[in-house]
């Protein structure tokens, strides 16, 4: 089990004993404390996988929405093409081709820019969630180890301290028992 990993360490060996009631529950108090900073940082944790799935889901969304205006600019500069086939001059067909074409070109490069802009900030945003996520498991997983290995210390003290008084106890009863059987 877990909190009985580190019975051996002299290093977290604290003499319960010696503590008075009030010492302990501020221990304890600690000990929870230490717990609460750590639920909530996986909360945050938790709120920034939300974050970039939020963000995930404008990027597609987005992404969608691009596509669906490339398909209507090309059936506009189709339809466009075909009422043109009607003019009869060939300059006119030529210059109204040339305009056509200018717009278009300047509504997919501004496209092709938001969209870039857009893959940039998700980028960026999952980078820093990354980093956020291996900070915030990495301190959990320290306060957790710490946590442990505090309950450990506490249960081994505990445990040692409730012998020794089981064993006085048990000498006590034993010189009692002898002392009434004379």
């Amino acid at each position: 089990m877990a909190l009985f990993q580190n019975e051996n360490n002299p290093a977290n060996s604290v003499n319960y004993k010696s503590m008075g009631k009030d010492q302990l529950i501020m221990l304890l108090q600690s000990q929870k404390s230490d717990l609460d900073v750590l639920n909530r940082k996986l909360s945050e944790a938790a709120a920034a996988v939300e974050e970039k799935n939020r963000l995930a889901r404008l990027v597609s969304s987005l992404s969608a929405e691009n596509e669906s205006l490339k398909i209507k600019a090309a059936d506009l500069e189709e339809k466009l093409s075909v009422k043109d086939a009607g003019v009869t001059e060939v300059g006119s067909i030529a210059e109204m081709s040339f305009r056509v074409n200018g717009v278009l070109e300047a509504a997919q490069k501004a496209a092709d820019d938001y969209l870039a802009k857009i893959k940039e900030m998700h980028d960026t945003m999952s980078r820093e969630y990354s980093e956020y996520e291996i900070n915030a498991k990495q301190k959990a997983d320290a306060l957790l180890k710490d946590a442990n290995e505090k309950a450990d210390s506490i249960t081994k003290n505990a445990r040692r301290e409730a012998n020794e008084i089981w064993g006085a106890l048990q000498t006590r009863f034993d010189s009692y028992v002898a002392d009434k059987k004379q």
